[in-house]
């Protein structure tokens, strides 16, 4: 075409090409996105898989600290006398006004109920009633496994170092990643507070 406006007569050309992304370069674009998303989908998955392990081993130290310092406590307050403070078949309650049985063997629901007894860590913990025995405590006793903490169990070991110390350990258990058990302990020692002169 002819610019007639113009004595030195110009061509003006015009583009019929149109401009923009090929195929092959959308493609390359969509993949390269894909993979930018499943790779942030994943870190998302990873930090709410984290988040939920990391609530578990919370909760679980709880159960420990709270565990040590409530034989602690149990101690301060003469609630039971220091030759008391064993697990079950162990306790000597010679003398003593109160009976106890002695913590638990083995690993235990934690329990959102100290039982009968109020002390948490023993076999009445999810006992709501005496079994045909009247005693709280023993094999026939009336449970709900609703008080129970889902995913944690607790066992206390208590072992005589002396006649005025004793180690207490208490190992917690939690449910971790993929149903995997992990466990947290805790340990602490116990001296006779009430043989120490002051």
């Amino acid at each position: 075409m002819w610019n007639k406006t113009n004595k030195n007569a110009e061509k003006v050309s015009f583009s019929t090409r149109e401009e923009g992304f090929s195929l092959i370069e959308a493609i390359v674009a969509i993949f390269i996105l894909t993979i930018g998303l499943i790779g942030t989908a994943a870190a998302v998955t990873y930090a709410l898989e984290f988040s939920a392990i990391s609530r578990n081993v919370t909760k679980a130290k709880l159960v420990v600290v709270a565990s040590i310092e409530e034989i602690e406590s149990m101690r301060n307050a003469r609630r039971l006398d220091f030759k008391q403070f064993a697990n079950k078949g162990n306790v000597d309650n010679a003398g003593s006004p109160n009976q106890f049985l002695g913590f638990s063997t083995g690993f235990r629901p934690v329990s959102n109920n100290p039982g009968n007894d109020g002390v948490n860590g023993t076999d009445d913990d999810l006992s709501i009633a005496p079994g045909a025995d009247g005693i709280f405590g023993t094999a026939d006793d009336v449970t709900d496994p609703n008080l129970a903490r889902d995913g944690y169990m607790r066992e206390i070991v208590i072992t005589n170092l002396s006649t005025t110390l004793k180690k207490i350990v208490v190992r917690v258990q939690y449910t971790g990643s993929g149903g995997k058990i992990g466990e947290i302990t805790g340990v602490s020692y116990l001296n006779d507070e009430a043989r120490i002169s002051r």
